[in-house]
């Protein structure tokens, strides 16, 4: 079922996208193609009247459905949860995140503020917890990596010192 929502977000978010495009297009009068009388008529001309938009409706179609597999994951940083989570939370406060439950085995972390959440459509929910010798970082895609970018760069300096 979380499949399928996240799915339904990004095309969602494709077609809120795609749209805007289109207005900004058809009212600064820089579209290409013939206008109809209205917006709504020249988008449905221009998605569904041409084979360009028919390959467009399907290439965004197969992309969100194919966006929980790749727009979600597992980032892994050597270290200890324990010891280093000073670090741990210093680096996800540093990318915009918020503990909001510790479970002692598992922290959990949220967009600190809307304009974060909206940006991750609302997938923002980040687990951190330890895997062997490593802190792993599991949630949607961008917000891991670049935590788990900090949490090295934080980690690395521990180690200078």
């Amino acid at each position: 079922m979380k499949y399928l929502i996240r799915s339904v977000k990004y095309l969602l978010l494709w077609i809120v996208l795609y749209t805007a495009i289109m207005a900004v297009m058809y009212f600064t009068g820089t579209m290409a193609q013939p206008l109809a009388d209205g917006f709504v008529e020249t988008l449905r001309l221009q998605l569904l009247g041409t084979p360009r938009g028919w390959t467009m409706l399907a290439a965004v179609v197969a992309l969100a459905a194919a966006y929980p597999r790749f727009g979600f994951g597992v980032r892994r940083v050597e270290g200890d949860l324990e010891l280093h989570r000073t670090q741990v939370l210093n680096a996800m406060r540093a990318c915009g995140f918020e503990l909001v439950r510790d479970t002692g085995e598992e922290l959990l972390f949220r967009g600190a503020d809307p304009l974060k959440r909206l940006t991750l459509l609302f997938e923002d929910e980040l687990r951190v917890s330890q895997y062997g010798q490593w802190i792993e970082i599991e949630g949607i895609r961008r917000a891991t990596v670049r935590a788990a970018w900090r949490l090295e760069g934080y980690l690395a300096h521990l180690k200078e010192n």
